[in-house]
């Protein structure tokens, strides 16, 4: 019998998996409110967003590499396209100004009267 392994027989080369505890998993899933990102089952080492299902809101929980995990909240809001306008307000500085010179007018013109 012509055998070119080495080891005899019962040598059964162990499958390789491309799998390292130590690398984070990051996905998304939908939930029913803050409850449901609570009771969301995750590994040890994995990033996850949770997107409220009823409510504007998403939840970042992560799990350190004990599987302990803390949750981050997270408003979400539109973001539209902002205006080419100057920001349109009024320093205290000039405010003051202006209202002394409106002072001096009303007390000049009850002086003429």
């Amino acid at each position: 019998m012509n055998n070119n392994n080495y080891f005899g027989n019962s040598y059964n080369p162990l499958p390789s998996y491309n799998y390292s505890p130590s690398r984070s998993m990051n996905t998304y899933a939908f939930v029913n409110g803050i409850e449901g990102a609570k009771s969301y089952q995750m590994l040890p080492n994995q990033t996850v967003l949770l997107m409220d299902s009823d409510n504007p809101i998403c939840y970042m929980k992560q799990s350190n590499n004990i599987g302990q995990a803390t949750i981050r909240i997270f408003k979400l809001e539109e973001v539209t396209e902002q205006s080419n306008k100057p920001n349109e307000y009024v320093l205290k500085s000039d405010f003051d100004s202006l209202v002394k010179k409106v002072d001096e007018l009303i007390k000049g013109g009850a002086k003429n009267e």
